[in-house]
């Protein structure tokens, strides 16, 4: 019988039909107990249709949807051609797009077929992926709104991330959470695809404005990551230059209270340490001194926790009422020398960055950015510049005390020292270099003005 039928496929062939021979090969393929090898059917199937069928396959199109193999066969066949020739010019290319909405036409015309229990999951799975590689997420969406409730492939890890896909492309971000947690949760799902789910939480919670739950799943990435839980030579799923990097994301896109109410909410994340950490730097930043110090006492960060008691002394020091001006002076002088003499351990977050900080900052060539969300993005990063650098904070309360002390001893060592402070900041990182330029100059000018009006320096000098 194996082999009549095979012979019937080759006259079918020979008589121009290709989908009648064809569906025969296709069916003897799937058949248990053929008596023809798997090879020698695929390779009638290779000798029928070639590279994609051609022509033939497109205008006979319709017969193939009386199964769901035969369906799924000839959409996988006519929309991933992989032969040349039509660079080569043997024959007009075909209209893609046409061809794409006569199968999605022919597909909602023969809905049954995704309600059968024969094949059915894979004719849905492809019409899905086709939709998607087409360009048309709602399409993907009409399929998957066919298939039946009870349908086994409705917990199919493929199907879930397809349909958030499909969610997402078509700007309906909330929708998309649904399928992207039931994946995340999935027992069938493997470590790669629970970090691809992660990894598109993190995107629909930046899209929603849900900063708790996105730097959930950014820390879970993180330590997924750190931990090897889900390395894979083979996975798509990576870190955005910018963005939902979780080092950006805790450093200046979530806000003070999203740390906090992250830690109220996950109080036993295992990287809870590393958002009171970051809470604790940016409160620094934030000159709140006195808090920071302690949330570096309570996770027993040794080093910075007496370096910032110490650097909250000098900052009430420097801005006690009732302080003479020239104490003031001195206070504010000493506030800034300390803070320069400890560039990158203050106000740097050294446990999200290792020296590779500026890669992140990617928002004017991130390609996954709307136009409001690059603006927001790069503000956002040039606030990170100005508060994390020691130098050019240092350099502002500086540049107060010299216009204010004017051409004194702590006038001139402030110049000095705003010099230093000028000349040390990496531009490359920093940027402002117009800005830099102009008040070394400006300053250079004020201590060369002083120096000709008779004043000496004393040890004041410029580097």
């Amino acid at each position: 019988m194996s082999e009549a039928r095979g012979w019937l496929a080759r006259v079918h062939l020979l008589l121009g039909d290709q989908a009648a021979a064809g569906k025969i090969y296709l069916d003897e393929l799937n058949r248990d107990g053929s008596n023809l090898s798997e090879e020698t059917v695929r390779d009638s199937l290779q000798i029928t249709y070639g590279h994609d069928g051609g022509q033939k396959l497109r205008d006979q199109l319709e017969e193939y949807f009386d199964t769901p193999q035969h369906a799924a066969f000839a959409i996988q066949l006519a929309t991933n051609p992989s032969w040349n020739r039509y660079e080569r010019d043997d024959e007009p290319r075909p209209d893609t797009q046409a061809l794409y909405q006569r199968m999605q036409a022919l597909l909602e015309k023969h809905s049954g077929l995704l309600k059968s229990e024969d094949g059915a999951n894979a004719l849905a799975m492809l019409s899905m992926r086709t939709a998607l590689r087409m360009g048309d997420p709602p399409g993907a969406l009409t399929v998957a709104r066919m298939i039946p409730g009870s349908s086994p492939l409705r917990i199919d890890p493929d199907f879930h991330w397809m349909l958030a896909s499909a969610y997402f492309l078509s700007h309906q971000f909330a929708a998309a959470e649904k399928p992207l947690l039931a994946l995340f949760r999935s027992a069938r799902a493997t470590p790669t695809q629970r970090a691809a789910a992660a990894y598109g939480l993190c995107g629909v919670y930046q899209k929603t404005k849900n900063l708790v739950e996105q730097v959930h799943f950014a820390l879970w990435l993180w330590h997924a990551n750190a931990s090897g839980g889900w390395k894979d030579p083979y996975s798509d799923v990576h870190w955005a230059a910018s963005g939902w990097d979780a080092g950006l994301l805790l450093d200046t896109e979530a806000s003070d209270e999203d740390l906090m109410a992250f830690l109220d909410k996950y109080p036993a994340d295992p990287e809870t340490r590393i958002v009171k950490y970051s809470l604790a730097v940016r409160l620094t930043r934030e000159n709140r001194y006195e808090e920071a110090a302690q949330i570096y006492e309570s996770i027993r960060a040794r080093v910075r926790a007496p370096r910032t008691r110490h650097l909250a002394d000098l900052y009430a020091e420097a801005n006690r009422k009732g302080l003479p001006i020239g104490e003031a002076q001195e206070a504010k002088y000493r506030l800034a020398e300390f803070i320069a003499g400890n560039a990158n351990r203050i106000y740097f977050n050294d446990a999200l960055w290792s020296g590779l900080q500026r890669y992140a900052m990617d928002a004017e060539r991130e390609s996954g950015f709307a136009k409001e969300e690059r603006e927001a993005a790069l503000l956002a990063e040039r606030r990170l510049k100005d508060e994390q650098e020691e130098y050019w904070r240092a350099y502002l309360i500086l540049r107060d005390v010299v216009r204010d002390a004017g051409n004194s001893e702590v006038g001139r060592e402030a110049a000095v020292l705003a010099l230093r402070c000028l000349r040390r900041i990496s531009s490359e990182r920093f940027g402002r270099q117009e800005e830099i330029r102009r008040a070394d100059v400006e300053l250079s000018s004020q201590l060369r003005a002083w120096r000709n009006s008779g004043v000496t320096q004393g040890s004041a000098k410029v580097e």
